[in-house]
């Protein structure tokens, strides 16, 4: 069964099922981390071939769409010059929603803000491509238009619809106050947000080993999203797959003068250089983000590594 992408009556919908279903597959093949020459082309529809996105607008409305089907950011190589309006449109976290706030072009009017704000009337899914570096995009998808604020110049963007039907499709109205009983579902909008922005600010090496492989790390939180921890980046390390278990299972830990710590438990096995590189890492210092201002809280560490010690028993 082909997936919806809209929870409206949406015209669009069968192309927006095969671009996901694309830009899934590209994804994957390339790690999460697609150049341009291979998104420029786009992808097939029936008969058509669409776009994904052009070169010269963040927000994207292919000529065969009657709304928006992606934005995007870009990062211009060295010396570039920039010239056209939304070439530089900002992502940021809005820390007071948890969502991810996507700037609109300069004038209200223009027609790629018109076509967003259809996609968001329609509550239609979009594919946002960050830009990581020159050509270089990271697919996030689907996200959603959680609000369009016109008048402030943006819009908050989730990654799940969080409020329901029993059937699984929205019904949010704009304006207008659901009078039948609502199923709420708890969604981590802000998790690739939050994951993005603790490893951009960790310059995308892991902390506890400075490992750069950006397929291998995580964003994560030091306070648990499921006991509370906000979406900060002072919240969050930027660690390697390996050592975001270890740090989960409290095998190590990270004391509130953010130094690494190594459970007993770990300690005692012996099993290969691995675990030994593990080991070695007791008593050392984590790799902190070069700003201060975003270096991990004290309250969040002491919380955390109070779980820690309980579990080292």
């Amino acid at each position: 069964m082909t997936q919806s992408y809209s929870t409206r009556q949406d015209p669009d919908e069968h192309i927006r099922a095969a671009a996901f279903a694309a830009i899934g597959k590209i994804s994957r093949q390339f790690g999460g981390l697609v150049p341009w020459s291979k998104l420029k082309d786009g992808f097939r529809a029936g008969d058509q071939r669409i776009l994904f996105a052009n070169q010269v607008t963040g927000i994207f409305k292919p000529k065969q769409m009657s709304a928006a089907l992606s934005i995007k950011t870009v990062v211009p190589r060295k010396g570039r010059h920039v010239w056209y309006d939304d070439q530089l449109t900002s992502t940021t976290l809005d820390y007071t929603t948890g969502l991810l706030r996507y700037n609109l072009t300069r004038r209200p009017d223009n027609p790629t803000n018109l076509a967003l704000r259809e996609a968001w009337r329609r509550r239609a899914a979009l594919i946002y491509l960050d830009g990581i570096k020159p050509s270089l995009y990271q697919p996030i998808f689907p996200v959603w238009i959680k609000q369009f604020l016109p008048e402030e110049g943006y819009v908050l963007l989730t990654d799940n619809l969080a409020i329901q039907e029993d059937r699984g499709v929205s019904i949010e109205k704009e304006g207008i106050e659901p009078s039948y009983s609502l199923r709420m579902i708890h969604s981590r909008n802000h998790q690739a947000w939050f994951s993005k922005s603790t490893k951009e600010a960790y310059q995308w090496k892991c902390a506890f080993s400075g490992l750069p492989v950006r397929a291998l790390l995580v964003g994560a939180h030091i306070v648990p999203d499921a006991e509370g921890g906000p979406p900060l980046v002072q919240n969050g390390i930027c660690m390697s797959a390996l050592h975001h278990v270890a740090f989960d299972s409290h095998l190590v830990g990270v004391d509130p003068d953010r130094r690494i710590r190594v459970s007993p438990r770990l300690r005692n096995e012996q099993d290969g250089e691995l675990l030994q590189a593990l080991k070695e890492l007791d008593g050392t210092a984590l790799r902190l983000p070069k700003d201060r201002d975003l270096w991990p809280r004290r309250e969040f560490l002491e919380q955390r590594f109070a779980r820690f010690q309980e579990a080292a028993g």
